[in-house]
Order: structure tokens, then C-alpha cells, then sequence
């Protein structure tokens, strides 16, 4: 009777949460849902408001292929969904203080009678201004400094990504707190200042920020609270050389991680802290182009305590120095630099991926006659949320190197020493980009003989509607990912492994708001290399034997979208997965799935 009481309350609070959002007025927000005032506003709002986003998402699901002979546990088709809505209550009860909480509805498709119902808070946060001076926040926040410091670099299996994966993309980015495409945000708990200074002379302007947040709770046993806090000082100098337009923006960032051996009964725990000097120098600007110099360059040690004494530690340092000239007039920028990561620097903040390659997946994690656990394959990394994470790792985590081998860790991936290079066009016809590195270990692994890395990635956008003056949109999207992995010695040192990742998109606006989509990513790697077991300070444990690689993938799609207005639409898909490859490690199967998403912001 209790429980029924129990489910029969979650299901009034639930319509009584929705017809509030009915009668209650809908108001502009921030990409962060925090109230601002619109342009057309004289003087900002105060009092509550409310806004949100509902999701219905429907996913069918299915497997067949060779990996299912003499596999009677496997069921060939499984269907999930759900049905959730995210209230935002924001308020501003005068004009230096704002509070934000969003509280979670949500019911698993299939759920009645309260099965599969759950309510929750999924953000909460409080942030003014003190003295018309300092800006402060607590709770949830976004965190995001440079990139050897505290950095979400992008997710490997993607170069430029096709629309029609974009929605469930979407869905995995809100749900992992990641932001916009473009961001490389961390969501953390925790609390954080911000203010800033003009000055009259030399210098224009400088900003300081510093935040601290809790990682983790301790279990009041063996595992202590982890911490990290830190901060950065962006400076701003006026014009230098008013004859050549020298100008400079430099920044110091430091990053602390360290666990507090007084929560529970814990004894031993870690520190882990990076310090950097960050530079942008103009050295030369006109009205044709301007002349570059950026860059970041530090240091990193890791220490583990036990009690007061520390019984391991490490440092290392790093440099990471580019040239850049962008031409004005021809929209074109180029840029080459050298980078000098070291084999022992560390920074759990910037090296923590956002693909957990040992995480269990949400659809057919083990299959086959023997129930072995599937690697994550280009249709997991598109929509599965449970291979993503946002946690810090203490160690160096898993990666596969048909992904990414040359930097499977972002930008500060260790052990690391070579050149790299790009350049960029845009017009509204077209826009293209070329990034590409030649690296190479600075000690080697497991033997003396160095690897070598070889990478390319180019991405394009083709507006087909402007150069044919059609009203309606019609772009084409195409990237390639090239890696090429080798390593010389004898035969049992010899490595020599190669990727080719390729993606194509095509967005077809049939008529106002109903888009045509359609897809296809394909992956292919040949070849050999050892890939570590990395234990506890990230000390290489041994290597599993060779990895041999003989793979393709493949993931087609073609969908239907139709947009109601900005931030409210509809996706109707189809999306089939091909795995080929050799049968003792990998083994051919195929996934195909239709899902239905309805996405509302409001």
C-alpha cells in the first residue's frame, strides 16, 4: 500500500510540475538557462522563472551475423526508450544574485504504475556579484582552462560530424555535461571566484579566477575525499609598437589535485599538480594580415602519500610553441609549431578522456557463444551515453589505436615530441580545415626503439545552396582522419599500424524546416602495434601481446528532420552498423537500430 502511495505521489507531483510549465510564462535564457535580460528589457527581471527541455527518445535495436552462431543468450532485438523532462526554476531576487535549480522527471518507456518513474535534482547553482566587483558561483559549475591543464578534449571516431549523428550526439552532451560542440567544459561541483582590473598604462586589463571543487566522497574507509583547485591570470597589454600592432595576452594557470587523507580512515592518496605560462603575441598586424606567436609551456608532478610520507613521486615538463599568420582579406589562416610533451608529465584535469573504452555498453555488451565483451566500435561512440564519462581518472585510461594513436589523451598526451601544422579557409560558399602532426615517443616502451606517428585530419562544408542560389539549405559535409603508427627494431619491436577514418553528410532541405538527412562513417585499420596495461602512477604494467588489426567498420544512416522552431524538433532515423574483421579477435555482426527523437527547449 506504501509503495502504491509512494508512485501515485511521483505521478501528481510530475502533472503538477507540467501544469506549471503550462501557465507560467515563457522567458529568454542563457545557453545556461540562467535569466538575462533580452535586449528589448530596460531593466533586468526579478522574481522566478521557469524553462527547460522535454525529450521523448524510442530506440530499436538489433543484432545478427556471424558473432551469434552457437549463441542462445543473446536476444536478437531489444527495445528501450524514455520519456523525460527537465524543469529549470531560475531566480533572481535582485539585481546581484541568481539561483538556478533543474529538477528531473522521468519514466523508462514501458514504465506504468510508477515502475521505472524516477524524480531528481540534476543541477543546482547560486552566483552573484559582491561589492559590484567579485563575481562568485557555487554548486554546479563549468570549468574549462588550457589545454594542459583542464581541458575535455573532443572524443575520438570523429573528424567532422554528419548532421544525422548530431542529435544523438546532442543527447549524450547534455546528458555528460560537455556544452556546446565546441567546448571542452568540464562540470564540476564546487565553488569558484571571478574578477578583473584595468590599468592605465602598459597594461589593459587583467582577469583572475580561481575555483575549487570535490572530485569524489570518501567511502569514510580506505577511499579519501579528492579535491581540485586551482586558478589562472589572464593579462592583457596594450599596443606595444604602435607601428608594427604588437600586442600580447599572457596567462598563468595552475591546477592542484590532491586528496585529503583526514576524510575517513584513508592513509595514502595523491597529489597532482600543473603549472603553465601561456602566450599570444601579435607581432605584426595590417590591414592584409597578422603575424602570430602562441603557445603554453609548464610543468607536472605527481606525488602519492602515505599518511605525511611521500613514497612516490614524479615530474616532467612540457612545451607546446606555434607560429601563425591569418590573411585578412582571403580569409585564409595557416600555422606550424613545435610540442615537447615529457613521458612522466601528468594532468589528470587535461588527460582524462571522454570515451571510457573498458566501460560496459548499454546494447549488446557481451555476445556470442561465450559471452565476451564487445570493444567499442564507431556505433557506440554515435549513441551509446554509457561509454561516455565526466570523471577525472587518477591513471592514464584505456584507448583503442585504431582511433587515435598519435593523441589518444587531447593535446597533452604524454611522451611526445614533433611538429604540427594547419591551415583554414571560410567564405560563404565553403569552409575547410587541415590539421596534421608528425610526432614521435621521446622513451621508448617496452624497448629502446621509438615509435613514429603520422596524422592528418581535414574536415570541409560545402553550401550546395549558395552556389546554385536555391532558398532552401542543401550542404554537403565531408572529413578523413589518416594515422599511420611504425616503429623499426627487430621483428618483435616492429610495428606498423594504419587508420583511415572517413565521414560524409549530406543535410537536404526538402521544404521549410523538413530536412533530408543521410550519413556514412567508415573506418579501416591494418595492421600491428602494442597497446600498454598502464597500472597505478601511470608506470607501464606489461604489454597483452601484440594487437593485431585487420578491421573495417561502417555506419550508414538516413533520417527525416523536422524543426518546429529553433531548439524544438523531431528525427526520424535508420542507422545500420557492419563490423568486418579477423574472426579470433574480432568477429563479423552487424547492429542496425530506428530511433524516433522529439527534443523540446522551452
Amino acid at each position: 500500500m506504501e509503495r502504491t502511495r509512494n508512485n501515485t505521489y511521483t505521478v501528481l507531483g510530475a502533472m503538477l510540475a507540467l501544469m506549471l510549465l503550462l501557465l507560467l510564462p515563457q522567458s529568454n535564457f542563457a545557453q545556461d538557462g540562467s535569466a538575462k535580460p533580452t535586449e528589448k528589457e530596460k531593466e533586468p527581471y526579478r522574481g522566478m522563472k521557469f524553462n527547460g527541455l522535454g525529450r521523448v527518445n524510442l530506440l530499436q535495436t538489433g543484432i545478427d551475423g556471424d558473432i551469434l552462431e552457437g549463441d542462445t543468450a543473446t536476444p536478437r532485438s531489444l527495445t528501450d526508450g524514455e520519456f523525460l523532462l527537465d524543469l529549470k526554476m531560475n531566480a533572481t531576487p535582485n539585481d546581484n544574485t541568481e539561483i538556478q535549480g533543474i529538477l528531473r522527471l522521468r519514466n523508462e518507456f514501458g514504465g506504468f504504475f510508477g515502475a521505472g518513474q524516477s524524480i531528481e535534482v540534476r543541477e543546482l547553482w547560486a552566483r552573484g556579484i559582491i561589492a559590484d566587483v567579485v563575481e562568485y558561483r557555487v554548486g554546479d559549475m563549468d570549468i574549462e582552462m588550457s589545454p594542459y591543464t583542464f581541458y575535455n578534449a573532443m572524443e575520438e571516431g570523429t573528424v567532422n560530424e554528419p548532421s544525422i549523428f548530431q542529435p544523438q550526439k546532442e543527447l549524450i552532451y547534455y546528458e555528460q555535461f560537455y556544452g556546446d560542440f565546441d567546448s571542452n567544459t568540464r562540470r564540476m561541483q564546487g565553488a569558484k571566484l571571478d574578477f578583473g582590473l584595468k590599468f592605465t598604462d602598459v597594461i589593459y586589463d587583467a582577469d583572475f579566477s580561481g575555483f575549487i571543487a570535490r572530485v569524489r566522497g570518501t567511502d569514510f574507509f580506505t577511499i579519501p575525499t579528492r579535491w581540485v583547485s586551482g586558478g589562472n591570470v589572464r593579462v592583457r597589454t596594450k599596443m606595444l609598437v604602435e607601428e608594427t600592432g604588437t600586442r600580447a595576452t599572457l596567462g598563468f594557470n595552475i591546477i592542484h589535485t590532491f586528496d585529503d587523507l583526514q576524510s575517513g580512515e584513508a592513509n595514502t592518496g595523491i597529489r597532482n599538480t600543473v603549472t603553465t605560462f601561456s602566450f599570444d603575441v601579435t607581432a605584426y598586424e595590417n590591414d592584409f594580415g597578422r603575424a602570430r606567436l602562441f603557445g603554453e609551456t609548464g610543468s607536472s608532478k605527481l606525488t602519492n602519500k602515505n599518511d605525511s610520507v611521500t613514497f612516490f613521486t614524479t615530474d616532467d615538463v612540457f612545451l607546446d610553441i606555434r607560429a601563425g599568420y591569418d590573411f585578412k582579406k582571403n580569409n585564409v589562416s595557416v600555422f606550424a609549431g613545435f610540442s615537447d610533451v615529457g613521458p612522466d608529465f601528468f594532468s589528470i584535469g587535461a588527460q582524462s578522456k571522454r570515451v571510457d573504452f573498458e566501460a560496459a555498453k548499454t546494447y549488446y555488451d557481451r555476445a556470442g557463444a561465450d559471452q565476451a565483451q564487445r570493444q567499442v566500435n564507431l556505433f557506440d561512440i554515435s549513441r551509446d551515453r554509457a561509454v561516455y564519462t565526466y570523471q577525472l581518472s587518477d591513471k592514464l585510461m584505456a584507448y583503442d589505436p585504431r582511433f587515435s594513436n598519435t593523441f589518444p589523451y587531447g593535446p597533452a598526451t604524454p611522451n611526445r615530441r614533433g611538429v604540427n601544422y594547419g591551415a583554414d579557409y571560410e567564405n560563404e560558399f565553403i569552409s575547410a580545415e587541415l590539421n596534421g602532426a608528425l610526432m614521435s615517443e621521446i622513451r621508448g616502451q617496452g624497448t629502446e626503439e621509438l615509435k613514429d606517428f603520422n596524422l592528418i585530419r581535414v574536415s570541409g562544408d560545402l553550401n550546395v545552396h549558395e552556389l546554385i542560389d536555391w532558398e532552401n539549405n542543401v550542404v554537403v559535409t565531408v572529413g578523413y582522419q589518416y594515422e599511420n603508427t611504425t616503429r623499426g627494431g627487430v621483428e618483435v619491436e616492429q610495428v606498423d599500424l594504419s587508420s583511415n577514418l572517413f565521414e560524409a553528410g549530406l543535410e537536404l532541405e526538402l521544404f521549410d524546416n523538413f530536412e533530408l538527412l543521410a550519413g556514412a562513417k567508415l573506418l579501416q585499420a591494418e595492421g600491428s602495434d602494442y597497446v600498454p596495461r598502464v597500472d597505478e602512477f601511470n608506470i607501464v604494467r606489461d604489454f597483452p601481446g601484440r594487437t593485431e588489426v585487420d578491421d573495417t567498420e561502417t555506419l550508414l544512416a538516413g533520417g527525416i528532420k523536422y524543426t518546429f522552431k529553433k531548439g524544438v524538433y523531431l528525427t526520424l532515423q535508420y542507422q545500420r552498423f557492419d563490423a568486418t574483421g579477423r574472426e579470433d579477435v574480432f568477429r563479423d555482426y552487424t547492429l542496425d537500430q530506428i530511433f524516433v527523437l522529439y527534443t523540446m527547449n522551452f
